[in-house]
């Protein structure tokens, strides 16, 4: 089945790298010849039917919680949501272990979609950067507390990424046979 419609992108990010990691994946639906529109996730965002025959949301989590419009953009639109192929990417410093990329394991996506019921036909867990210092006061010091309590970086200093961009041009990959069919 050819894709007659563009694939809505729709990205929430704290510091970029859930951006970044919606960009790779848009341009690779691009190189296979499916467009996309490419928004920020906000409250105004939402699909129009008639242009769009996909969805993809990547979204950061910050301190176990998705962006709040992650779930308003899902029950506001879930007729369509459910009707259409989509793709849910979380992406969080806690999936930076390979046990922790699962979706079946990874807790904030599992509480994330048992609170909207969705169902994803694709769902990925990216692990993001870490860049204490680009962070304020407040963020540095609690991704530091939190880091301690997991057993990861704690250096101020320190910046580390984590993000797999060759398996997050595979899930693009896969998005885009999802969609062609």
């Amino acid at each position: 089945m050819e894709l007659d419609r563009r694939v809505l992108i729709v990205h929430a990010s704290r510091f970029g790298q859930s951006t970044k990691i919606a960009e790779t994946i848009r341009q690779v639906l691009a190189d296979r010849g499916i467009e996309s529109d490419f928004e920020p996730l906000t409250r105004q965002t939402a699909p129009d039917p008639a242009r769009h025959g996909a969805f993809a949301m990547v979204t950061s989590v910050r301190y176990g919680h998705f962006d709040k419009n992650s779930a308003r953009i899902v029950a506001e639109n879930r007729a369509w949501i459910d009707s259409v192929p989509t793709l849910l990417v979380t992406v969080s410093l806690t999936a930076r272990t390979p046990a922790k990329r699962d979706p079946a394991v990874h807790l904030y996506t599992k509480k994330f979609l048992a609170a909207t019921q969705w169902a994803p036909t694709q769902i990925e867990v990216m692990p993001g950067l870490l860049d204490y210092p680009s962070y304020n006061f407040v963020d540095r010091t609690m991704i530091r507390l939190i880091m301690r309590m997991t057993g990861g970086v704690t250096d101020p200093k320190a910046v580390v990424e984590y993000t797999d961009w060759d398996e997050v041009r595979a899930a693009g990959g896969r998005f885009a046979d999802l969609i062609s069919g």
